[in-house]
């Protein structure tokens, strides 16, 4: 696969933060609190920028996941990072009802680093939309089991915790989402 399917390898962010500072979180600390957002926002905001056109609404619906979050945090039991995952398919959802059409232009997340070759900054943007509206061929959970796994790297059980679905099911979801790709990016086996 292209170097576009390979984000950071994911792991449940209830591992990366302290469970106290989880925990302080759902108590209302605000310390706690900045520092939920400050590791989670980034991965949020990744997830949303494959997921609508223009980058500026992914930094909108990242930042109504936060305000949700905020909102509901105190009674949040359970994987908070899958909980999160879940507030912005909501947002998502609720972003789609709002917009009657959807534009057709790409956008990509700026991660071309200063200083970088401008025919490999090219072609990695052309890739990256070669990759989007191959995307858009996909089922609703297909889209969200390849952004899931592949570009942002999450293992089987991490997706399925997230999707509310067995990894059995997920591992299936992602055969038949993978071999949809190949045929809509015009790929032999």
């Amino acid at each position: 696969m292209m170097s576009v399917f390979h984000g950071d390898k994911g792991r449940c962010v209830d591992e990366k933060i302290p469970p106290p500072v989880v925990e302080a979180g759902r108590n209302g600390d605000a310390g706690a609190l900045a520092t939920i957002c400050e590791n989670l926002y980034p991965r949020i905001y990744r997830y949303l920028s494959y997921k609508v056109d223009d980058l500026r609404d992914a930094e909108d619906l990242a930042g109504e996941v936060f305000v949700r979050m905020l909102e509901a945090i105190p009674g949040q039991t359970g994987n908070l990072e899958a909980w999160l995952f879940r507030i912005a398919g909501n947002v998502l959802t609720d972003h789609y009802r709002r917009r009657a059409v959807r534009s057709d232009t790409v956008g990509l997340p700026e991660e071309i680093a200063g200083g970088e070759d401008p025919a490999v900054a090219t072609e990695r943007k052309l890739t990256g939309e070669r990759l989007k509206q191959g995307l858009r061929g996909l089922t609703e959970e297909q889209r969200e089991v390849v952004i899931l796994r592949f570009i942002l790297g999450y293992g089987h059980g991490e997706v399925a915790e997230i999707m509310g679905r067995s990894a059995g099911a997920i591992r299936a979801l992602q055969f038949r989402a993978l071999s949809a790709l190949k045929v809509a990016l015009g790929e032999r086996t």
